[in-house]
């Protein structure tokens, strides 16, 4: 019986001396992921009064219409900043208050955008009813409730204001459109 258990020590130190004496690292384990939420990039804000583009003379027709054609996708960006901002529960102010001036700049110069010869009558593309011309004081009278509204806009300094006289002012840019604009099919 001894010869047994000396033989199965033997062998229990030969296995041990084989396995090379100092016990195996354990193995490198992966650093943890971290995910970090996707945040949307902040939508564009307006950084203050930005005027409209100058026109130039109204001689050269398609230039004309081109500048006041540019004035009116710089109004409808600010227009987007605002109604993007009415419908959110926290309107940022930040981004209102430039907008809505900018809003006001433009309602202000806009009246002197239509002389004669500017119109669908020109040759030239354009998204203006020749109403524009034809009625000129049920114009000239939207375009004045279109600077009467963009005044008390520019003037909302909190959120419960600004979200009080949006409707107004979208509603008379709605007028318009609905009155004086001739939508594209190809937009």
């Amino acid at each position: 019986m001894k010869a047994i258990l000396f033989a199965a020590a033997a062998a229990t130190a030969l296995a041990l001396a084989a396995c090379g004496g100092e016990p195996a690292a354990p193995p490198e384990l992966p650093e943890p992921v971290v995910e970090t939420p996707v945040t949307p990039p902040p939508a564009p804000v307006a950084t203050g009064p930005t005027a409209p583009a100058a026109m130039p003379e109204p001689t050269d027709v398609a230039a004309y219409m081109n500048a006041r054609h540019e004035n009116y996708e710089a109004l409808g960006a600010n227009m987007k900043v605002l109604q993007d901002n009415f419908r959110s529960d926290t309107p940022d102010m930040a981004a209102v208050a430039p907008a809505a001036a900018n809003v006001k700049l433009f309602a202000d110069a806009m009246g002197a955008w239509f002389p004669a010869g500017t119109g669908p009558d020109s040759g030239n593309e354009t998204e203006a009813k020749a109403n524009i011309w034809t009625d000129r004081a049920t114009f000239d009278a939207a375009v004045t409730k279109l600077q009467t509204e963009s005044v008390k806009l520019a003037a909302a300094t909190d959120a419960a204001a600004f979200k009080a006289q949006f409707p107004a002012t979208g509603g008379s840019c709605k007028n318009c459109h609905d009155t004086f604009r001739e939508e594209q099919d190809d937009k």
